[in-house]
């Protein structure tokens, strides 16, 4: 990765830490997901936080026989504006900002989505995530890959809150 990515990375990985509202509440601010999408595919997700949340994505993908590789791993903020649930205090409408990256073989791949979402809670402790948006192919050889700068974009993810 270029220096300049790896510190972008870790840029927005503090500013999310830093603006993580920390009331005191019965609410737990971690949360497990997994499901699908594009550009994720198959990924697991582990976030933290509240209204403002920071998560680390891990794809996977099904390779050469069946065997299962590891995909992009993505940077991503969240921020719940909107919207009431009759189980939690979090606002079901949320604003996602993704930064993700691929290292395989020589080119180093980098993309950016934005999506807009809303949570569907089940209970205080499970719900699904569904957003849409864009993805942004960064890196000369993602924009060389898509005939299009811009494509859409979106998930659907199961989470426990812990």
């Amino acid at each position: 990765m270029k220096p300049s990515a790896l510190n972008f990375l870790k840029i927005i990985l503090l500013a999310g830490l830093i603006l993580i509202d920390n009331p005191i509440s019965s609410q737990s601010k971690f949360e497990i997901s997994g499901g699908f999408g594009f550009p994720e595919f198959a990924a697991l997700k582990v976030k933290y936080g509240k209204n403002i949340q920071i998560a680390l994505s891990q794809s996977f993908w099904h390779g050469y026989k069946g065997a299962m590789i590891m995909g992009p791993t993505a940077a991503e903020i969240y921020y719940h504006f909107s919207g009431k649930s009759r189980f939690i205090e979090q606002p079901t409408w949320y604003l996602l900002g993704g930064l993700g990256f691929f290292g395989g073989g020589d080119e180093k791949d980098v993309y950016f989505y934005p999506r807009l979402g809303k949570t569907f809670n089940f209970s205080k402790k499970i719900g699904i995530n569904l957003d849409a948006g864009a993805f942004v192919p960064l890196s000369k050889g993602l924009r060389d890959f898509f005939d299009s700068s811009v494509y859409p974009s979106g998930s659907i993810c199961f989470f426990i809150r812990l």
